[in-house]
């Protein structure tokens, strides 16, 4: 039978900081003080307590160290296969709590090895070993400033010390006692209840209330130190709250749409405050206020032509012709003249004027045929080529040359004067004489010449009386 062992605990190390490892052929010796090397946790801290174990018996030593604290197990340790006079050290974790805390330490579940592989488990009450325990008072730090609560004169760093929050009632241990976001100092400046989170009873907390001591307000929009309940205009955008109600903006937002105007100016330009482009031509009404078009209008110069294309394509959209050719930049855009030139085709003629305005060799139609008069060749559609009305001296950009009601076809057909309106000289223009080509002296007209058929029947009279007067007269003397 193996003969009683003992295993010995060494040196229980209480550290926040890194361990030493020490080399194998170490004397230990053992040390029954516990003690904490920086000397300053709190309660909370994550703590780590080392021991050492030395095997000076057996083979192979295996075994558990149990940590204890407070005669309550707060953890274990496994220790396995320790060569003979070898040395283990081991640590353990552990979030230390506040007050009087007694740490001990003991080997369990011991199983020596012989250099056979004979193993044999060694009876708790067999193990000789130093009794390591400590009892440490751990202080708590409740506003972290690495001084104790017990000596600390401002346990929360609030800027109370603790018999000033014991007057006042508030928590020493709490900088916001009554949880309403303002800290307990900053109550007590300004005048405020630090154990009432609404010292108005508004209903809104302290710290959100801009008006904490006054029941009937708790926010101002504008920040005008006016209450939004007496202030007329809470988001002081020049339209009362009552016009923005019936104007439909927000009376707690100058700008509605969140476009850049405000609601003020969108009254007085007539757009739509709910609408960051109120007539949906594509441009902001902030844009359109700057180039100083009409935000609530796609077309501000009503030429036809919205703002967007005016801009797009490169037309003053406050100027219905741009080009000042006579034509709308919108008439121009619908037949595809170009709205910033005159003279589209540069043929000399301005589009207005020009029938063909995109063609360079056409610039009129007389017969309204879509032929130019350049290619058409009889261009008065009189059924007379333009050559032949010149060879026979009639207009060939008029399809009736003497304006007689007969046109240059009929004319020639009938055998009268195309470019005479009275072949016969009768008075009668040629469409409305029975015979345009006999004179008759005797017809009066009672039409647009009675006058000047009046003058000469007068003159004819006159003239034959003169005759029978003379001849009386000769026959006379010859008596």
């Amino acid at each position: 039978m193996l003969p009683l062992k003992k295993v010995f605990l060494l040196n229980l190390i209480f550290s926040l900081f890194p361990f030493v490892v020490f080399a194998q052929t170490f004397n230990f010796v053992v040390d029954e003080n516990v003690v904490l090397s920086n000397g300053n946790a709190f309660a909370g801290d994550t703590v780590k307590i080392y021991t050492v174990v030395v095997n000076n018996d057996f083979h192979l030593l295996s075994a558990d160290v149990v940590f204890f604290n407070n005669q309550e197990q707060i953890g274990l340790v496994p220790v396995r296969d320790l060569g003979f006079e070898q040395a283990k050290q081991v640590w353990l974790e552990y979030p230390i709590p506040f007050g009087e805390q007694n740490i001990a330490i003991q080997i369990q579940n011991v199983v020596g090895s012989t250099n056979t592989g004979e193993q044999n488990a060694i009876a708790n009450e067999q193990i000789t070993a130093v009794d390591v325990s400590r009892s440490f008072d751990i202080d708590s730090d409740t506003d972290g400033d690495n001084i104790g609560n017990k000596e600390d004169v401002d346990d929360d760093n609030d800027g109370l010390n603790d018999l000033k929050e014991e007057e006042l009632g508030t928590n020493p241990l709490s900088t916001d006692t009554d949880g309403d976001g303002l800290s307990d100092k900053k109550e007590v400046d300004s005048g405020l209840n630090p154990i009432r989170e609404d010292t108005d009873g508004d209903g809104h907390k302290d710290k959100v209330d801009l008006f904490p001591t006054n029941a009937k307000e708790w926010a101002d929009v504008d920040n005008d130190n006016i209450g939004d309940n007496s202030d007329t205009d809470d988001d002081n955008d020049g339209l009362s709250d009552e016009e923005e109600r019936v104007f439909g903006s927000d009376p707690l937002v100058p700008d509605t749409d969140g476009d850049g105007v405000t609601d003020n100016d969108e009254k007085i330009h007539g757009s739509n405050p709910q609408k960051s482009d109120s007539d949906e031509d594509g441009i902001s009404d902030k844009e359109e206020i700057e180039k100083g078009l009409h935000p609530g209008e796609k077309d501000s110069d009503k030429d036809g032509l919205d703002d967007n294309i005016e801009i797009e394509i490169g037309t003053d959209p406050l100027n219905p012709d741009s080009d000042q050719d006579g034509l709308t930049d919108g008439k121009e855009y619908e037949i595809g003249t170009d709205p910033l030139s005159v003279d589209t085709d540069t043929d000399g003629v301005y589009d207005e004027q020009d029938m063909f305005p995109t063609n360079p060799e056409e610039t009129v139609d007389t017969d309204l045929d879509g032929v130019g008069n350049n290619e058409d060749t009889d261009d008065d559609n009189d059924t007379i080529s333009d050559t032949d009305e010149k060879i026979s001296g009639t207009d060939p950009l008029k399809s009736d040359t003497d304006d007689d009601g007969l046109s240059d076809i009929e004319e020639k057909e009938k055998g009268t004067n195309p470019v005479e309106s009275d072949t016969d000289n009768d008075g009668k223009n040629d469409k409305d004489d029975e015979d345009p080509l006999v004179p008759d002296k005797f017809h009066f007209d009672f039409g647009n010449n009675f006058l000047k058929r009046v003058v000469q029947f007068s003159a004819l009279v006159c003239f034959i009386l003169s005759i029978v007067f003379y001849s009386l007269y000769r026959v006379k003397r010859e008596e």
